[in-house]
């Protein structure tokens, strides 16, 4: 038989394929004209970022002449580093702004550390969290320096 009951009525077979194919149909319609409006629907897996920090800066310019002297600092603002060169002339380049809440940070070199002057988290010469309140660990970046010309290299 091919009827189906419902409520004591009954449809047949044409009549509920109609319906099913009717209700399919609006579905269909509905998704349609929801993707014609204007809205952008973001992208679920959008790409990774493809540019790397690396940038060159002159330590013989004045803007850097505290790198000339073993214990300075200098913050790179448009990049958001701080470049350090420690006691032992090694060169250390970290993210300037705390993790915390994005305060400028300064460099130790009696203890080779950083230090943020707002709440006083402090991070180790890699960047790792020393004493909090900050949480997270700041970006560090290689560095290669040549001598003979004072010209530092930072990337990633």
């Amino acid at each position: 038989m091919n009827t189906i009951e419902k409520s004591n009525s009954s449809i047949d077979r044409k009549e509920f394929l109609t319906q099913v194919g009717i209700s399919f149909g609006a579905i269909l319609l509905m998704n349609c004209v929801s993707g014609c409006g204007t809205a952008e629907i973001p992208d679920p897996q959008p790409p990774a970022p493809t540019s790397k920090l690396d940038i060159t800066i002159n330590t013989n310019d004045a803007a850097y002449s505290n790198l000339k002297t073993k214990g300075g600092f200098a913050v790179i603002k448009a990049s958001n580093i701080i470049v350090a060169r420690t006691q032992d002339d090694n060169w250390i380049a970290v993210s300037s702004q705390c993790t915390h809440q994005q305060v400028e940070i300064a460099y130790r070199s009696a203890s080779n550390d950083f230090r943020c002057p707002l709440h006083g988290s402090e991070f180790t010469s890699n960047g790792a969290v020393q004493k909090g309140p900050a949480a997270s660990a700041l970006n560090k970046f290689n560095t290669t320096f040549t001598a003979n010309s004072g010209i530092l290299r930072i990337f990633e």
